[in-house]
């Protein structure tokens, strides 16, 4: 059984207005609605209907999100009456709010719409249906959104423009996005994603980072409102909790498997040379490092002008890249391990990596 989160708009009431030639500035009542749409039938009468005849079947669960309008919501609800009346009895609605607010509409409504798709998402995984986005009604930035966050969490979105008669789709990419940035500076996203922060707050904490990260985190965030507070886009929102979806996939996954290679060949020869000034305590943490199970290689690389350790990447490949650091100065530090895929690599990183790191 599948799950179809479709995006529900106006064009039920734009087609039926038209169609029975109402006065300028006249609505039409919600019989009339439904009357129309059954004498015109679902694939005319609206854009949501003639998707879902494309996509979906009756047996399927279908979610309608619909804006916090009052048009928005007849729409979707003789939708709804519709398609229970001809026997697709898993129909759920689910309010959106996006008012029709210019001010609020980036700051609040795209986030809130990133947050329901993502629980919708989400739910729906977690009782093992497949998953689809139709993105053919509704705003706009509506289908933006939703196609982004269709790719990031590896669902497919559908979309039917208005002159075709088969959907396009967008597939769900089969490769793990990159959420580094965001790991590198958890803290920080975690700090933020809590509640609206003060622009001077946050100049504060963004100083600490070095000038390239900065402005890659910085594009993540919103400009300061009228209050001077600054928070998470709907992008940097959807980023954040990909990760946080990754952290939950890790619980259900196995842990890595354990290296066959012996402790004391883990640490590389470079590690060993007196050349190199390592940062102080360096060699008592990659021993630590290599009785991890699942680590096969530590291998330096070089140093950094920063004295704050972290976790900087993970790979699908089980690769991990660290920073080791004193009152002084950074080395970077690579892990090879037997972990593959981004949640179990999320997972060794968390469980084993990290806390050697903060200790």
């Amino acid at each position: 059984m599948q799950t179809i989160i479709t995006t529900t708009g106006t064009s039920l009431l734009s087609n039926a207005t038209r169609e029975l030639k109402k006065k300028k500035g006249e609505s039409c009542a919600e019989d009339e609605l439904q009357n129309y749409l059954k004498s015109v039938g679902p694939e005319k009468a609206s854009a949501e209907t003639k998707s879902l005849l494309k996509i979906a079947n009756s047996t399927d669960e279908v979610v309608l999100l619909y804006t916090k309008t009052i048009n928005g919501e007849l729409c979707a609800q003789v939708i709804s009456r519709y398609l229970k009346s001809n026997k697709w009895s898993n129909i759920a609605l689910r309010e959106l709010p996006l008012e029709e607010n210019e001010a609020q509409f980036e700051r609040r409504g795209l986030r809130e719409l990133v947050n329901i798709l993502i629980e919708e998402i989400t739910k729906a995984q977690r009782e093992n249906r497949e998953v689809i986005i139709n993105a053919t009604g509704g705003f706009k930035a509506e289908i933006a959104y939703t196609t982004i966050v269709g790719m990031i969490f590896q669902v497919p979105v559908k979309y039917i423009y208005q002159l075709f008669e088969q959907p396009i789709t967008f597939p769900s990419l089969p490769i793990s996005w990159d959420i580094n940035l965001l790991l590198e500076y958890e803290s920080f996203f975690q700090w933020i994603d809590e509640e609206p922060r003060k622009n001077l707050e946050v100049e504060k904490r963004l100083k600490i980072i070095p000038e390239l990260e900065r402005n890659q985190v910085q594009q993540l965030l919103l400009p300061a409102d009228e209050n001077n507070e600054i928070m998470l886009s709907a992008a940097g929102d959807i980023l954040w909790k990909r990760v946080a979806q990754q952290r939950e996939l890790a619980e259900f996954i196995e842990d890595a498997s354990p290296s066959k290679i012996p402790i004391a060949d883990k640490i590389s020869s470079s590690l060993n040379e007196v050349k190199h000034h390592f940062p102080k305590g360096t060699r008592k943490f990659v021993e630590k490092i290599a009785q991890v199970e699942a680590v096969e290689e530590i291998i330096s690389g070089n140093f950094e002008n920063t004295t704050n350790k972290r976790i900087k990447k993970i790979d699908d490949d089980g690769s991990i890249r660290l920073l080791w650091a004193d009152n002084e100065k950074a080395v970077n530090l690579f892990l090879r391990t037997t972990a593959r895929g981004q949640p179990q690599t999320l997972k060794l990183c968390d469980r084993y990596i990290r806390p050697l790191l903060d200790s």
